[in-house]
């Protein structure tokens, strides 16, 4: 998977996630300390894709962006 179709998935992800009221880097936390993939939800099919992905990938990806972000 190129690094485009990679962050066009976690945006993809982000949105249902969004869209059902959860706070999605909490959320991506969880799913990464855990290894469980319920902490991601079901809607959009958000839950069968984030499993598709390489885990440290979607660990660097969640630092990149909370860089970027100014809190």
């Amino acid at each position: 998977m190129s690094s485009q179709e990679f962050n066009k998935t976690m945006e993809y992800i982000i949105q249902a996630m969004r869209e059902k009221g959860y706070d999605p880097y909490q959320q991506l936390r969880g799913y990464l300390l855990e290894n469980e993939p319920g902490y991601i939800t079901r809607h959009k099919n958000a839950r069968a894709r984030i499993v598709e992905l390489d885990s440290e990938q979607v660990r660097k990806y969640i630092e990149e962006v909370k860089n970027e972000t100014v809190i």
